[in-house]
């Protein structure tokens, strides 16, 4: 089964971005894949639609951090991970400041990633 919202990726490796919308298709998860802040903000319907983003701190453009800051005024309380290739402390402690619900490096542990997307979809289910 398929959910009805998606989960929008935004990365700007498209070897990332169709990595990870393949796995969580295979896991029945809808997605869409963005490979900018830009393109995303600028689509109405992927927006409305989103249940939970995943985003790449470093994008071309505004940083992932800066998306998810604006997601953050645009939408009630978004749901979303921000993944990094060159992660420190510091930029872990950043993203969680931002809101995310986690910060995880690439590669990107798998387990850790749908543990994150399951609860977080879960917990929204039986609120």
């Amino acid at each position: 089964m398929t959910l009805s919202q998606r989960i929008i990726i935004v990365d700007d490796e498209r070897s990332v971005r169709n990595g990870l919308s393949n796995l969580l298709e295979s896991e029945g998860y809808a997605t869409a894949a963005f490979s900018s802040a830009e393109a995303l903000l600028n689509d109405d319907i992927a927006l409305a639609d989103a249940a939970f983003f995943i985003i790449d701190v470093r994008l071309k453009g505004q940083s992932g951090l800066e998306l998810f800051r604006e997601l953050c005024h645009r939408l009630r309380k978004p749901l979303g991970i921000l993944i990094s290739g060159d992660s420190d402390e510091d930029m872990s402690w950043r993203a969680l400041e931002s809101g995310a619900i986690a910060f995880l490096a690439k590669p990107i542990e798998i387990d850790m990633l749908f543990y994150h997307i399951r609860r977080e979809l879960t917990s929204g289910e039986t609120d």
